[in-house]
């Protein structure tokens, strides 16, 4: 994989967090605990989104990079990144990001 391609799977990542963000948390009633990354809801998703992208990743590495056998360090790794770059968009604190006077 290249850079645009890890570029373009960050992008996506991202994108699904907003995605979940804005049409699922953002839909229902404001939660006694605030949202935010210790909130398990918010920690619920991000495991099912490592879970995913491990997936994900076991095929890309099979399909698209040819790896014969499991690449057990490029799937954890780029499984760890994508959740964390989806981490981002899923995090609410940080949802304004308002330009200082």
């Amino acid at each position: 994989m290249n850079f645009f391609s890890y570029v373009v799977l960050g992008g996506f990542s991202y994108a699904a967090g907003w995605a979940i963000r804005t049409y699922v948390l953002d839909k229902q009633p404001k939660p006694e605990q605030p949202y935010n990354l210790k909130h398990p809801a918010i920690l619920a998703y991000l495991g099912g989104f490592f879970i995913i992208m491990l997936i994900v990743s076991w095929l890309i590495g099979r399909y698209v990079l040819g790896h014969a056998s499991i690449d057990l360090p490029f799937i954890v790794i780029n499984s760890l990144v994508a959740t964390f770059v989806y981490s981002f968009g899923l995090n609410p604190e940080k949802a304004r990001y308002d330009v200082p006077d």
